[in-house]
């Protein structure tokens, strides 16, 4: 019985010492789980930077107080060298700026009554006008600066201060980092919105699209005669951008009318409206040394062939210039573009809602 007891504890040791060798042996069990890669953050792209346009700046004597002690000359020129050292930036030369100033009977001392000021830039063709005042309030020195819009007035401020003890270049020091942030900003592209009314007139001409208008306006301007037509190429140029196929004789004096009012053609392409009319300008008043001018702009659409008109519109509009030929060109375009529009937004209703056949009884 003993022996018969050793013998199995024998073979129990014998069985586990395999079944550790097997577990030794045996290749570990790979493990199901789906490894995940590290997670990696998203390239985030830095914007470009928005292009500058090129501006043109006047900078006129800035108002300094008495208080003060520094020469209204010297911070001017400060001034113009801060902004003639960023990109983009032309700096109108003070003698020109004096010599219009002069021409115009503008004061320049103290410039700072905004409407002479952008008057002024008008004169000299910039699109910004600088005016300042320096000034001290106790033991402080202030310089404020004001960039306007000549084209809009809309004014941007820019301001400084530093102890006195410190001196007044440590102000015009202080004044750098904002002054160029400023400039920098107005000189981002405008992006104006489509005007709500040049979108409702897109939209009513959609399916007009593709239809071959001849235009043909004759124009005169009061007492001055005017070479090149105005209102005719404002016209044209109006169609085109909506989707129109525009034809502008060579010869207006030929005789294609006849043809066009009874086939439908000019020379041998084909023809769907005639849009003829009249302009003419004159001139309105004088008002601080500018010319005003008024035209007025009558337009007939006939759908050829055919001689009936179609939709009769006119325009008007008023331009100001320093030139009255200009003036008045600049009239005649805006008469032309809104007569033009009022002839499109009206075809385009009836093409809409066709008016009723009577013989037909509808």
């Amino acid at each position: 019985m003993k022996n018969r007891t050793s013998r199995m504890l024998l073979g129990l040791l014998v069985v586990a010492m395999l079944l550790s060798c097997v577990a030794v042996g045996a290749p570990a069990k790979k493990d199901k789980t789906p490894t995940t890669a590290p997670a990696t953050k998203p390239v985030v792209e830095k914007p470009k930077p928005k292009p500058l346009r090129a501006i043109r700046v006047a900078v006129f004597d800035f108002d300094v107080i008495k208080s003060v002690e520094v020469d209204a000359g010297s911070i001017t020129d400060q001034i113009n060298a801060m902004l003639a050292a960023l990109p983009k930036v032309t700096i109108v030369n003070r003698d020109q700026i004096k010599k219009v100033a002069d021409e115009h009977k503008i004061a320049l001392t103290g410039l700072v009554d905004t409407s002479s000021a952008v008057k002024l830039g008008k004169f000299l063709n910039a699109q910004y006008i600088v005016v300042g005042r320096a000034s001290k309030i106790g033991h402080t020195f202030y310089l404020v600066v004001k960039i306007v819009d000549v084209e809009t007035t809309v004014q941007t401020t820019v301001s400084a201060k530093g102890s006195v003890e410190n001196g007044f270049e440590n102000v015009l020091e202080r004044l750098v980092p904002p002054l160029k942030k400023k400039v920098r900003k107005l000189q981002h592209p405008v992006v104006k919105p489509e005007d709500v009314a040049l979108a409702r007139l897109r939209k009513a001409a959609r399916p007009l699209a593709g239809k071959v208008v001849l235009v043909q306006i004759e124009e005169r301007h009061i007492n001055r005669p005017l070479v090149d037509p105005a209102a005719q190429m404002a016209v044209a140029g109006r169609l085109k951008s909506l989707g129109f196929e525009v034809i502008v004789p060579k010869d207006p004096k030929a005789g294609w009318k006849d043809a066009l009012l009874k086939r439908g053609r000019y020379i041998k392409q084909k023809v769907d409206y005639l849009l003829e009319g009249e302009g003419v300008s004159a001139f309105a008043a004088r008002m601080h040394n500018l010319i005003s001018c008024r035209a007025r702009v009558e337009l007939r659409l006939i759908a050829v062939p055919g001689r009936n008109v179609t939709v009769c519109e006119k325009g008007v509009a008023a331009r100001v210039d320093l030139v009255e030929a200009l003036a008045a060109k600049s009239a005649l375009e805006d008469a032309g573009v809104n007569a033009a529009d009022a002839v499109i937004m009206q075809l385009a209703r009836q093409i809409k809602k066709p008016v009723p056949d009577r013989k037909k009884g509808k």
